[in-house]
């Protein structure tokens, strides 16, 4: 008896197929039977992906977005880190010269000129991205030149200022302080020197405070650096009048507390921000300025003065005579003070100070002793563990005439700059803590 056989194929005409054929059955022990069915398998190929293109649309591959800046362009990715706003500098490439044979030329990309002329068709944006390789810098430009009173409107002829005077010429150095958002105009200190921030020091109230913040035009209560602002400017205690110019910058403060008493006083301030001079009727003694610089809210009413926050950190100098003096206060609210602080101090010029002298923190007696009634009555017991009775101490026994005591240093102040009766010291070195009132001496010959 014959058994039927059975054939299953799969196939493509239009490609061609790998088969798999099995010519004998598997009865399951691993042998074959001859004559058992068989089936044939064909594999069907995947089909290449076909580009459907239609006349009038975009090309495959194509970026809509690749003519636009970076903070423009589209994205879904929020932890991307390659938008850079538009503000990082382009590298300056191949140097060009511009300029005629009968005029001045300026080599672009190595060099910044001090002056602009204004030419046709030149607006601030042009400006700023032309020399500073960033057009946004263009306020910074508008701010340079207070004569420019609508930013929108520049005439040929006009000169604008590129740069501060003093300041290098290389592009490098410029563009990267212009655009730099931590750059404070007017705060640039050069090292070796000390800055008062945000407290300061007046010791004579009517010498150092020249007027007042009396109005604004812009329609706001607090103020900030960029707003216009007007002053008020008094005469000096003799009746003259103060020197003010256009570009001149003043201190803008407020005074915390009086400290000392006598000549060696003052008034200790806290510095609200930094004011440039734009316009001055020495008439009205009226002043429109601009803030430019603001460390905390300024309001109408705060003081103007020309208080002294930068000083030159001086090589010590040897004095010639023995002084006492006592320490008045710092620019931090602290009531101790360490190293590497601005403190000042009772003694000035008319007393014989002047700068690089040292003073040095003197104290007498028995640091221990003389703190150990504020720690509470038992800090001056001690148990008796010899003894096998409870609760059993002894009162210690500590304390001797401190006239019989020499004097201790444990720290030096090197003066920075003198006043009349006052002077501004740096804490330079300092074994352990300086307090308020602290007995400083300065000895002959050192």
């Amino acid at each position: 008896m014959k058994h039927p056989t059975t054939l299953v194929a799969l196939a493509l005409v239009s490609a061609p197929a790998t088969a798999l054929a099995q010519d004998a059955a598997d009865d399951g022990g691993g042998a074959t039977q001859p004559g058992a069915p068989s089936v044939t398998v064909v594999q069907v190929p995947t089909p290449a992906p076909q580009q459907v293109t239609f006349p009038g649309f975009p090309q495959p591959g194509f970026d809509p977005n690749a003519h636009l800046p970076s903070s423009s362009r589209a994205t879904l990715d929020t932890s991307r880190t390659a938008d850079g706003f538009d503000l990082r500098s382009s590298t300056v490439g191949e140097v060009s010269v511009r300029g005629n044979a009968n005029g001045s030329y300026v080599v672009e990309g190595q060099y910044l000129p001090e002056m602009h002329s204004v030419r046709r068709g030149d607006t601030l944006w042009e400006i700023s991205s032309r020399y500073y390789q960033n057009p946004y810098s263009w306020p910074q430009l508008w701010a340079m030149n207070p004569q420019i009173q609508n930013p929108h409107w520049i005439y040929p002829g006009d000169r604008l200022r590129l740069r501060d005077q003093g300041q290098g010429s290389a592009r490098s150095g410029l563009t990267s302080n212009m655009q730099s958002g931590l750059r404070m105009q007017g705060n640039r200190v050069p090292p070796q020197t000390v800055f008062l921030r945000n407290m300061g020091w007046v010791d004579d109230h009517e010498k150092d405070t020249w007027g007042k913040l009396v109005g604004s035009p812009e329609d706001q209560m607090l103020l900030s650096a960029g707003d216009d602002v007007y002053l008020q400017m008094s005469k000096d205690k003799d009746g003259e009048e103060r020197p003010i110019s256009v570009g001149q910058e003043l201190t803008i403060f407020q005074v915390i507390k009086r400290v000392g008493s006598g000549k060696s006083s003052g008034d200790l301030v806290a510095v609200r921000g930094t004011v440039r001079v734009d316009r001055y009727n020495p008439k009205t003694r009226m002043v429109r300025g601009r803030i430019t610089e603001s460390l905390d809210v300024i309001e109408r009413g705060a003081l103007i003065g020309s208080v002294q926050r930068r000083f030159d950190v001086v090589s010590p100098r040897k004095s010639d005579k023995d002084l006492e003096a006592r320490l008045l206060a710092s620019v931090y609210p602290h009531h101790m003070f360490g190293q590497n602080q601005v403190v000042f101090i009772d003694k000035g010029k008319e007393e014989g100070v002047e700068p690089g002298m040292r003073f040095f923190a003197v104290r007498r007696g028995d640091r221990w002793a003389q703190t150990a009634s504020a720690a509470g009555p038992t800090a001056q017991l001690r148990p008796r563990v010899e003894d096998d009775r409870a609760a059993v101490v002894d009162k210690m026994k500590y304390g001797v005439d401190e006239d019989l005591l020499p004097d201790e240093t444990y720290a030096e102040m090197r003066v920075l700059n003198v006043r009349d009766h006052t002077a501004v010291a740096l804490v330079t070195a300092s074994l352990y803590e300086v307090e308020r009132n602290a007995v400083l001496v300065l000895r002959k010959g050192y």
